[in-house]
């Protein structure tokens, strides 16, 4: 799979292979080995009628009592997913710039 991705990516930018060090490749049973999600799962939360509100109300980013430290991952958006855990990083990050009073800079895709 590794490699297919690879070729992929050689005819978009010729002579990329050279520059890969380390190729990694996870399936259901990698998640699950590594972060515990049940059989592999990619998203957070099971959604029943509890966490369905939980998920429409959102969850707080910060914990009370604790500086610098905020939430950010599959768990603290609704529905989870690995893109849903880059937005949930992105959202840190502005929620740090906003309090440390800096601009928080992106790049339109």
């Amino acid at each position: 799979m590794a490699e297919i991705v690879v070729e992929f990516l050689e005819k978009l930018y010729p002579g990329i292979g050279q520059d890969i060090e380390v190729k990694d490749v996870a399936t259901p049973l990698s998640y699950e080995r590594y972060t515990g999600n049940w059989q592999g799962s990619t998203s957070g939360w099971l959604l029943t009628d509890k966490t369905m509100m939980m998920m429409v109300q959102g969850m707080g980013k910060r914990l009370p009592g604790l500086k610098k430290f905020y939430l950010a991952g599959q768990w603290v958006e609704p529905g989870g997913s690995v893109p849903l855990s880059a937005m949930s990083g992105r959202n840190a990050i502005q929620l740090i710039c906003a309090e440390d009073d800096r601009s928080f800079l992106t790049v339109a895709t």
